[in-house]
């Protein structure tokens, strides 16, 4: 009896691309150009010129530095950046243990903040969208002239209390809902982060739920009285998403190791 040929899959060869063409490639995809930000976008910290791995993550800290170092990473890429405009230009105290971090380990950093919350295939929002199976998704929220969310609906009217158990297995299962509005719902308003504010854009475009980050004193009561559910689902949560999704592509696009590094902030 002859043998059965068994064919082996090959693994797939990791390669190094240069920092500056991942660089150029992502501010290209993303857009940047079109973006006023109070963070610089794309490249913060120069480190090795070639990059074989990527780490990414939400937000620029320290344990996600040591981590990436951990890792051997070349790259970190984030949501949340290191320098912002309200920042002092001295460099001290946590910003110089960071700075220093990377500078010795030769490990570069890159941040994307309303880009990546605005892109329409790998934005925190429209991933939001995507994995909330909301259809029909047209923009919404605006913020320095740019519109970051996005509206959607349910394919059928849903009932608000299954439709907020689908947050909490998608999202994170620790949020806080405001439920004044009717039991089914069929628009859905969403913007990740911090956008309290934009609960009134979504009352105006009539919204049965505003999903975000972050909730503030004065929302309860105009919620209550317009009648309007709103979620704070957490600003880190909600903004997973898009620096996952980001990493997925460039992985599959230049074939270099990437990894995301969840570390959870229980602050909504």
């Amino acid at each position: 009896m002859p043998l059965k040929k068994i064919s082996f899959s090959r693994p797939i060869t990791m390669k190094k691309i240069k920092l500056k063409d991942l660089i150029s490639y992502t501010n290209s995809l993303l857009k940047v150009n079109d973006f006023k930000d109070h963070s610089p976008i794309g490249l913060q910290v120069e480190g090795s010129m070639s990059v074989e791995k990527i780490v990414t993550g939400v937000s620029a800290s320290l344990e996600l530095f040591n981590h990436a170092k951990e890792e051997n990473a070349n790259l970190i890429l984030v949501h949340h950046g290191m320098f912002w405009d309200s920042d002092s230009r001295v460099i001290d105290g946590s910003v110089k243990e960071r700075l220093s971090l990377l500078l010795k380990n030769n490990i570069s950093l890159a941040g994307y903040h309303l880009p990546l919350d605005a892109h329409p295939v790998y934005g925190n929002n429209a991933q939001i969208i995507k994995k909330l199976n909301l259809i029909k998704r047209e923009p919404f929220g605006t913020y320095e002239g740019k519109s970051i969310g996005f509206t959607g609906y349910t394919k059928r009217k849903e009932n608000i209390n299954a439709f907020v158990k689908k947050i909490k297995q998608t999202i994170d299962k620790d949020i806080l809902t405001l439920k004044f509005g009717n039991d089914s719902i069929n628009k859905v308003a969403v913007c990740s982060g911090g956008a309290p504010e934009l609960v009134k854009e979504a009352i105006k475009k009539k919204a049965d739920l505003f999903l975000t980050g972050e909730a503030t004193e004065w929302v309860y009561h105009l919620c209550k009285e317009e009648k309007i559910h709103y979620i704070a689902a957490g600003h880190h949560a909600t903004e997973r998403f898009g620096i996952q999704e980001l990493g997925t592509h460039l992985q599959k696009k230049f074939k270099i190791k990437v990894k995301f590094i969840d570390l959870p902030n229980p602050i909504k």
